[in-house]
């Protein structure tokens, strides 16, 4: 039985007002002028969190296993899409984390923001990373965005304030690559902007004075979500200056995006431009800087080969070989299956950038199984979520 939310709590039409900011979202998120970046987000949790007391279709919180302080809930992000207006009203995006996010956050070291697979079962993601953390909960804040699709909103509609119409939600696969929300009657966020604006609120040193670690992880096509995010983004820049570490860790993702046209040919061929007749458009977007979309042409492709062998990126491929990869052409341009496309990828970056792609660019193929807790509970992912970072730097080696 589906309890009906409680009601919006009143939230302020004008979230920059209340910040004394002249609001432009672009990729990054928020820009400011008068107060820290991370204001509009603490002023709008505070004070406008939508808090539910039991809403079963998004987010109905599992007895999960864990360890320490960590006291899980469910909350409700308030997001801007890019050149939000002063007036503009924010979204929200269901958020299951394992410590209030509008509580004290002194004890907090380490974050880590967890994107869920295909399932987009965020309730699932957050349990796995906290039971894999164990004690370490008490100082680890985890949260897993949920990317909604319109017919969630239309399932629940009648359960929903102003009939759900607050909500982002996102075109089919649309939230793996970034696209913009379609949210009715608002202009659309992008599920990047979502993940810009926590790491922005996780960068406000007065909310996290001692926060020393970031990590956006995922599985799957989560995996995918994140490897397309350090590439495109420059919120990890922003994190950075503060002196928080910023890792990336990819786990079984399907396929990559290229920074140049050039592919693997097979064989002893080496690389180049693939057959166009069989598939002219292998790199567009999300498979290459082509027809990129609105979030991605903000940065622009230049930008992004620039910066990208400065993100530290972590790469796990699943152990074996996949029956069903990406089937997509631009993804079988890659290689023909999960690992082939990790290891492509990894000589790709080598030859492109060379000793610096060596020491920022780690991949490993664990001897683990082939789900989330496998990959995330290997010694690679664990030293990158919860540890120093640390693994062996060649394919196949680490365990």
């Amino acid at each position: 039985m589906i309890s009906a939310p409680a009601r919006i709590r009143d939230t302020p039409g004008n979230v920059a007002t209340l910040c004394s900011l002249t609001l432009s979202v672009r990729g990054v998120g928020v820009q400011c002028s008068k107060a820290p970046c991370a204001c509009v987000l603490k002023i709008t949790i505070v004070t406008a969190m939508l808090k539910y007391a039991v809403l079963a279709l998004l987010l109905l919180m599992p007895p999960a296993a864990r360890a320490g302080d960590a006291v899980p809930a469910t909350a409700y992000f308030p997001v801007l899409p890019q050149g939000a207006l002063p007036d503009t009203l924010p979204q929200f995006v269901p958020l299951a984390v394992n410590h209030a996010i509008d509580g004290d956050q002194a004890d907090i070291a380490n974050a880590v923001i967890v994107i869920h697979d295909e399932t987009r079962d965020a309730n699932a993601a957050l349990a796995a990373v906290s039971a894999l953390a164990g004690a370490a909960n008490a100082s680890t804040l985890i949260l897993a965005p949920q990317f909604l699709l319109p017919s969630d909103i239309a399932r629940f509609t009648d359960h929903l304030p102003d009939s759900g119409h607050a909500f982002a939600a996102w075109q089919a696969a649309g939230w793996v690559q970034g696209d913009d929300a379609v949210t009715s009657g608002r202009k659309g966020v992008s599920s990047y902007t979502v993940i810009d604006l926590l790491l922005m609120y996780l960068s406000d040193r007065k909310l996290f004075p001692n926060l020393r670690h970031i990590t956006v992880a995922g599985f799957g096509v989560g995996g995918n979500f994140v490897q397309r995010f350090a590439a495109l983004s420059t919120a990890p820049d922003i994190v950075a200056r503060g002196g928080v570490d910023m890792r990336f860790l990819v786990a079984g993702a399907s396929s990559y995006l290229y920074l140049t046209a050039n592919r693997p040919l097979g064989g002893n061929k080496g690389w180049g431009r693939p057959d166009l007749t069989a598939c002219p458009a292998y790199n567009d977007y999300p498979y290459g800087l082509d027809n990129l979309n609105a979030y991605a042409r903000h940065t622009g492709g230049n930008a992004v080969k620039i910066t990208y062998a400065t993100r530290f990126v972590t790469y796990l491929a699943v152990p074996a070989m996949d029956a069903n990869p990406d089937g997509n052409c631009a993804a079988l341009a890659e290689g023909a299956d999960r690992v082939t496309r990790a290891a492509n990828f990894q000589t790709y970056l080598g030859s492109l950038y060379g000793d610096v792609a060596a020491r920022t660019q780690t991949f490993a193929k664990p001897d683990a199984p082939n789900d989330l807790i496998g990959l995330f509970g290997s010694q690679c992912g664990m030293a990158v979520l919860f540890g120093d970072g640390r693994c062996a730097r060649v394919f196949g080696d680490a365990r």
